[in-house]
């Protein structure tokens, strides 16, 4: 059973400040980070089911290490990706290899994030 909480890692602080009012409303618990650093500690003092993820962060550790990180400590994670157009398709393979769940493309219609974490029956 869901606890409804999820970490969001990116690091467009409007784009963050958008998906935290918009799953509040649907009745998410969201935690939002800008460095994969802050969204590890988060992961460690949060217990939440998802962390949807960029995997390019302009500042401090990049997505694909945070992913790895976040499984040491936290195997049961589900992994969303979230990577805008003409992202790094090896680096998008890996984290699928690794058990990132979907790839969210950038941009994405609020509505569009919500079907997709339904599907992953975190609601």
């Amino acid at each position: 059973m869901s606890n409804n909480k999820l970490v969001i890692v990116d690091d467009d602080e409007m784009l963050l400040r958008q998906f935290k009012s918009f799953l509040e409303r649907k009745g998410y618990i969201v935690f939002t980070a800008v460095r994969g650093e802050d969204a590890l500690l988060l992961l460690k003092e949060e217990d939440a089911d998802l962390m949807i993820l960029d995997l390019h962060l302009t500042e401090g550790m990049q997505g694909m290490d945070v992913f790895r990180r976040a499984l040491e400590f936290k195997p049961g994670l589900k992994v969303a990706i979230h990577s805008g157009i003409g992202h790094d398709k090896d680096a998008v393979d890996m984290c699928l290899n690794m058990g990132a769940k979907m790839v969210l493309s950038k941009p994405m219609a609020l509505s569009a994030v919500k079907e997709e974490l339904d599907k992953l029956q975190v609601t």
